[in-house]
């Protein structure tokens, strides 16, 4: 059993035996010695990585990302494009740099649309359980019939990564952290939840999208319809239910 440290909470890793992404994972992050309370418990099972977190006096709620049994969903591949989504990326983009990874849900659906992908997610945490997901797509049957070539994973600072990468794709994507909003209706779901606790708010998503416009020729930003724009007016924006999205040429 390890233990780290990763902003303010502690994790646990067990049975991760040899896997090399546990192994980038400690290696980014503070080993400690056992703490009094365990708020992430994070296992190496037969199916992948399996996360628990023990959320203050709430049932634990487990999280465990299947990209196989997600595209085993599929009628066919490559998946449409369509909607807003899909108009913002542009219709000559071919490779995509999405710098807020998360669950990585967005670059998985435009891996299924046939797009050239690269995912940046500076937690480690979510790199690595992002990251070991596409590895087990990458060994699928589905992926190997259908010739997928699953997302690229960088782990760290999407300002330094994308000014490194320069002009090396079409278009990046962002979705950073919604801001709050006053009147709050419903609770977000339990991804979200674990995710606005573990990253907070994206107070550098202006920066991030100032950098992708400099560097690169296209850039599309997720906005709920309540927020005002990342940057100044966009060169044009394409809504769709409850959110739109602001693209910068």
């Amino acid at each position: 059993m390890k233990y780290l440290r990763l902003k303010h909470a502690s994790v646990s890793i067990s049975g991760a035996g040899d896997c090399p992404i546990i192994g980038k994972l400690v290696n980014c992050c503070e080993l400690t010695e056992k703490p009094q309370r365990v708020d992430l418990e994070l296992s190496e099972e037969t199916n992948g990585l399996n996360l628990i977190w023990n959320n203050g006096d709430q049932k634990p709620l487990k999280y465990h990302l299947d990209f196989v049994k997600s595209v085993s969903q599929l009628r066919s591949f490559p998946a449409p494009k369509q909607g807003a989504f899909n108009q913002a990326l542009g219709k000559k983009s071919r490779s995509i740099i999405d710098a807020t990874g998360g669950w990585a849900g967005d670059a998985m659906l435009m891996c299924l649309q046939g797009y050239k992908v690269i995912v940046i997610e500076r937690l480690p945490l979510m790199a690595a359980l992002i990251e070991e997901a596409f590895w087990r797509l990458a060994k699928s049957e589905y992926a190997a019939n259908n010739s997928i070539v699953v997302p690229t994973v960088l782990w760290g600072n999407a300002a330094e990564l994308l000014a490194d990468l320069g002009g090396g794709a079409d278009c990046v994507y962002l979705d950073p952290m919604f801001p709050v909003k006053k009147k709050k209706k419903a609770a977000s779901n339990k991804q979200m939840q674990l995710l606005q606790w573990l990253a907070g708010a994206d107070f550098d998503a202006s920066d991030v999208a100032s950098i992708a416009k400099q560097n690169f020729p296209r850039l599309a930003v997720k906005r709920p319809d309540y927020a005002e724009p990342l940057l100044a007016e966009p060169a044009i924006r394409f809504s769709s239910k409850l959110v739109h999205y602001d693209v910068y040429m």
